[in-house]
């Protein structure tokens, strides 16, 4: 490996744990306290990834990474915090920040390590990226086989907390493949909607299980590439901001919250979407109290 990641983080142990975990990866790390200390590394030299902590004295890192994309357009980024990243998805959004790792206990290593490694290749289609087990694979061609896939799915999971969670996300996200995805339909027109429909080749919507000694995972693919980063954070900041009379601003919307119900649902929700070609959403659940923390916000668009 010759990739350079810039790491910065005002706590010296946090630094020193990244710093030794990435270069036993074989990266090249380069180690900052404050954001000005790294925009004065960045202006002798550019670095293939910076990853930073959100909340920094004085200049936080949502701002690096708008001042560090300013000297590189095109660079790569993710941030990383202890704290509820429900609390920082309007600036998400208003940064156009995809990635946020969130700290565990104790501390999630090989999170950190798909994560680098995916970003850095930008190759993230693909269940067996984030499983170190066996994958099963399932097509869906038609509405009347989402039950029996879904049904397959559940009875591979090795526990019940995986049967209960995924049996609420994974049905949601494939019925979303299906009428958002594959055939385009309209969140407010839904009594428009036929639901019995069947799909042409370049339509099945693409779904595959699998499990290792940690976690268990569902990816659900369309062949569409439609879902962008924007609209996936629109839709969860609708939902995890609440207006003067206390209540969620996306309460009452028609559609935009199966995304928001299945990201609470499950441990890790992973967005990955290459425009106009394909879009696929990663479920990764934990076996119980393995790691204590936030959910990460991981989305990737190319």
């Amino acid at each position: 490996m010759n990739e350079t990641i810039l790491v910065v983080d005002d706590e010296p142990d946090m630094l020193d744990i990244l710093y030794g975990f990435l270069t036993e990866k074989g990266y090249r790390v380069q180690c900052a306290a404050n954001a000005e200390k790294a925009l004065d590394i960045l202006r002798n030299g550019a670095c293939d990834l910076l990853l930073s902590d959100i909340n920094m004295p004085g200049k936080k890192g949502f701002e690096l990474l708008n001042d560090a994309s300013a000297l590189y357009p095109g660079l790569k980024t993710a941030l990383i915090t202890a704290y509820d990243v429900r609390d920082y998805i309007r600036l998400a959004r208003d940064y156009n920040v995809g990635n946020i790792i969130s700290k565990t206990t104790p501390f999630n290593f090989q999170e950190i390590e798909v994560l680098v490694k995916n970003i850095l290749s930008e190759e993230v289609f693909g269940l067996e990226r984030y499983i170190d087990g066996v994958v099963t694979t399932g097509h869906i061609s038609n509405s009347g086989q989402v039950e029996t896939v879904l049904q397959k799915i559940i009875d591979f999971m090795p526990d019940d907390r995986h049967k209960r969670k995924f049996r609420q996300a994974a049905g949601e996200i494939i019925i979303n493949a299906i009428y958002y995805g594959a055939r385009e339909e309209q969140g407010d027109r839904k009594s428009e909607w036929d639901l019995d429909v069947t799909l042409d080749p370049d339509e099945e919507i693409i779904v595959s299980w699998g499990a290792d000694s940690e976690k268990a995972g569902v990816a659900v693919r369309d062949q569409k590439g439609n879902l962008t980063k924007q609209t996936v954070l629109y839709w969860l900041e609708r939902n995890t901001t609440r207006g003067d009379d206390g209540i969620s601003l996306g309460l009452f919307d028609e559609h935009g919250k199966g995304i928001y119900i299945s990201r609470e649902t499950i441990d890790r929700f992973i967005i990955n979407t290459k425009r106009n070609v394909t879009t696929e959403i990663v479920m990764l659940n934990y076996g119980e109290g393995m790691y204590n923390g936030y959910r990460p916000l991981w989305i990737h668009e190319f």
